[in-house]
This record gives structure tokens, sequence and C-alpha cells, in this order.
């Protein structure tokens, strides 16, 4: 992918894991495989860039621990404040109780190089937002 250009249009059959890997460690982000081989993100916090429905699509996702003292109720106020206010990402309480946030970029028909790298920026972007927004301590 070295030399590729960032304007050339990449669709679903290009999109796999050493791919994803190799555009971010050409785009000088901090990447890594975790133990799954899934894609990983270093950005202050994880983020993990998963190629779904054969390449159709890419899905961000932040994961974040609960704060134990809060409850279940004030969980969820957080998750749907964060939905209501930032509508880039989706935030939710996954089953184990902690706090997680996706997004999604549509790859089918074509996208570039650097929309994926501006649609990754845009979510670590959002992100941040909604922990700065954590004003009840909500994530441990």
């Amino acid at each position: 992918m070295t030399g590729a250009q960032p304007e050339e249009l990449v669709y679903p059959a290009h999109v796999n894991r050493a791919w994803l890997f190799q555009l971010y460690n050409d785009a000088y982000f901090d990447v890594e495989l975790d133990s799954d081989g899934d894609v990983c993100l270093r950005q202050g916090f994880r983020v993990w860039v998963f190629p779904i429905r054969e390449g159709e699509q890419i899905r961000f996702m932040s994961q974040f621990r609960a704060n134990p003292d809060r409850d279940l109720a004030d969980r969820i106020l957080y998750v749907n404040r964060i939905n209501d206010e930032l509508h880039i990402v989706r935030s939710y309480v996954d089953r184990s109780g902690d706090i997680g946030f996706d997004g999604y970029l549509v790859v089918s028909g074509g996208v570039t190089r650097r929309n994926i790298i501006f649609a990754t920026r845009t979510f670590i972007d959002h992100v941040r937002a909604a922990l700065a927004k954590d004003e009840t301590d909500v994530i441990a």
C-alpha cells in the first residue's frame, strides 16, 4: 500500500484486517493487532477497527469500564445524553454494564483512503467529546 494515492477509491474486496493495519501504519497511527488479531489504535484510549459485512462497512469501537459506584440508571442517562448530543457516535451500555461507543463508515460503492483516515479521526474526536461530557464519573 505504500505509495498508494490517498484519493484512489477502495472497494469492499480490499478491506480486511491486514489492509486496515497497513493503512493506519502508513498514516502514522499507533496501531497494533490485539490478541484476537483485530486492528487496535491507541489514541489515549483504544479504538478497534473492524471490517464488517465482507468489507462493505468499517466499524470503529471503543470500550470503557463503568464506575462500579454508578448504577445502571446513571449509565443509561449518560449514554442517552451522548446519543442525543453527539450524532456521529453511538453510545451504549454493554451486557457487562460497561460503556461503549461505535460508529460506521460505508465502503460499498467505494471510499478513499483519506476518507477512512478522516472518519477515524472524527470518531476519535467524538469519543473524546463524549468522555468530556462524563460529568458524573460514570466511566471508571
